[in-house]
């Protein structure tokens, strides 16, 4: 086995045809006056797994295959990706697929077909730290809006304002 994605393996004897991955750095570009753009980074982009497959009657049922990948992606739920030497690359959910009939019988039957499955890093929600509840176990916090309002003031003209405090 070269991969698995959840339930489907992947072999690189029978029908792996190539495997391409690629990451994103996000950036925002500020206009300046007079001047090139600055940009500012925002973060990490989501890794993209390109999986080139060939499935052919002489080793497989190329319909059946096709069918396993399609139906793991209507299900439309992140899979665990695992390489054949046990390395974990994290969880993906499949976001395009593209076949391409080499060949079939007469009657409409597949002989050879390629696949092209493209993946893309699914990540969960990063828990920022934890806190002890009442009953003195550890509870999982979630980053949330810390912004608060304060009371309504009054000034001279008896005009009233409300004041907001970002707390961090």
């Amino acid at each position: 086995m070269f991969a698995q994605l959840g339930d489907i393996q992947f072999n690189l004897i029978t029908y792996f045809d190539g495997l391409n991955a690629s990451r994103r750095i996000d950036y925002a570009e500020h206009a300046t006056i007079e001047g090139k753009p600055k940009l500012q980074y925002i973060g990490d982009g989501l890794e993209t797994i390109t999986i080139k497959l060939n499935f052919h009657t002489s080793f497989c049922n190329p319909a059946n295959e096709v069918k396993k990948i399609k139906d793991a992606a209507a299900k439309h739920e992140a899979m665990p990706f695992v390489l054949g030497n046990g390395v974990y690359k994290g969880n993906y959910v499949i976001e395009e697929i593209n076949d391409d009939i080499q060949q079939t019988f007469n009657e409409g039957t597949l002989i050879a077909i390629d696949v092209e499955t493209k993946l893309k890093e699914w990540v969960k929600d990063k828990i920022i730290g934890t806190k002890k509840g009442k009953s003195g176990k550890k509870k999982k916090i979630k980053k949330k809006n810390n912004t608060k309002t304060k009371k309504k003031k009054t000034n001279k003209e008896s005009v009233s304002k409300k004041t907001i405090v970002r707390q961090s």
